[in-house]
Order: C-alpha cells, then sequence, then structure tokens
C-alpha cells in the first residue's frame, strides 16, 4: 500500500503467489488470497470494493485488491493468507491519515454538575466524516454558546480567546463557568470555516 491514505481513501496492493526461490507462478488461477489489516493500531475497519472484496482469485498468480481503512492511525499492517494454504504474506506498515474537515465534535464533555461560577472545561475537536480528528488543523476558529439555557445563564470562558479559540492538533479547548442555577443546560460550538456544529450532553448547574 502507498505510505499514506487518508481515512476512507482507495489504496491498492497485490499479493502474488510465489515459489519457494521468489518466482510468480503464473500459471496459477486458482488460490484464493484473503487480506485482512494484520497490526491495527487504531482500530481500523478493512474495506475493499474490487470484485471479490477481501478474498480474491489470483489471476496468473496475482491478486489485487483496492482497499479502504476509516480510521487514522500510524503503523497499519495488512496481512494475507490462502487456501490452499501457503507461507503467508504481510504489507511493509503505513499511515492512514485523518481526511477532509466536516463536522465538529465534543471530545471532552462539560462535569455533569459545577456549581455557578466556578469553572469546567469542554473540547471540540474538528473531525472528518468518519470522526477522526484533523491533527493538522491549527486554523479553524471555534466559537462556543449556551445552546440550552435553562435559567438565563450567561457563559463566560477564561482561556486564551474566550468563547472563541483556534484548534491546535484539531482541538479547541475552553475552561469556562455559567453564573445561574439550572438542570439541563447544554452547550452548542460553531466554527469558522463553516463545519457541522456540536452540541455537548446536557449537564446540570448548582
Amino acid at each position: 500500500p502507498a505510505a499514506s491514505s487518508a481515512a476512507g481513501a482507495s489504496f491498492t496492493t497485490g499479493i502474488s503467489v510465489e515459489d519457494s526461490l521468489g518466482n510468480v507462478v503464473t500459471t496459477n488461477n486458482t488460490t484464493a488470497v484473503t487480506l485482512a489489516i494484520g497490526t491495527n493500531p487504531s482500530a481500523g475497519t478493512l474495506t475493499c470494493t474490487n470484485t471479490g472484496g477481501k478474498t480474491v482469485t489470483v489471476t496468473k498468480g496475482v491478486a489485487s485488491f483496492t482497499c479502504s481503512i476509516n480510521n487514522a492511525g500510524t503503523g497499519y499492517k495488512l496481512h494475507a493468507t490462502s487456501s490452499p494454504v501457503y507461507t503467508p504474506a504481510t504489507t511493509s506498515a503505513f499511515n492512514i491519515t485523518s481526511g477532509v474537515a466536516s463536522k465538529l465534535a465534543v471530545t471532552t464533555q462539560p462535569a455533569a454538575s459545577s456549581a455557578a461560577g466556578a469553572s469546567f472545561t469542554t473540547g471540540i475537536s474538528v473531525e472528518d466524516s468518519l470522526g477522526n480528528v484533523v491533527t493538522t488543523n491549527n486554523t479553524t476558529a471555534v466559537t462556543l454558546a449556551i445552546g440550552t439555557n435553562p435559567s438565563a445563564g450567561t457563559l463566560t470562558c477564561t482561556n486564551t480567546g474566550g468563547k472563541t479559540v483556534t484548534v491546535t492538533k484539531g482541538v479547541a479547548s475552553f475552561t469556562c463557568s455559567i453564573n445561574n442555577a439550572g438542570t439541563g443546560y447544554k452547550l452548542h460550538a460553531t466554527s469558522s470555516p463553516v463545519y457541522t456544529p456540536a452540541t455537548t450532553s446536557a449537564f446540570n448547574i448548582t
């Protein structure tokens, strides 16, 4: 596979049936080769869109795969087995990177309960469509506001940037407080450039 591919993007790999001296057995058109993730640093799922999916019958001794992995991670390896059983093969290590930024997500929820005026933290990440944090993103500005406001509270954020923070490695971190006690507050995050917004779980201010 390519040394690096984006999450969800297609890459190709080929597996050959060889003799003991490393010659491709070009007369072999019957062996079935199955591809799987052998080293899986980020619990990724392998999807292959070629005919046969993850199990391909060789043509002139070679099985060709077009696949993708959904989760970004460093050091994936693929492992090939066969029927009939021959000595298996493992690819070199390769990386899956995050895809194009498309949405916000809450990576650190506010505490379930905080006192009025007391600080709590929350983290908002910029993610691709498959839920990978876009760690190369250091430019998106994330703005936090109260989305559900049961007691007409005011949000105050004491971190650098206040309620608008530019992400670092895809994550914006906030330290905030709300002045009025209430049950079921939710925070809402938007961004510039505009991605799908995110809303926290409900929490209480006592």
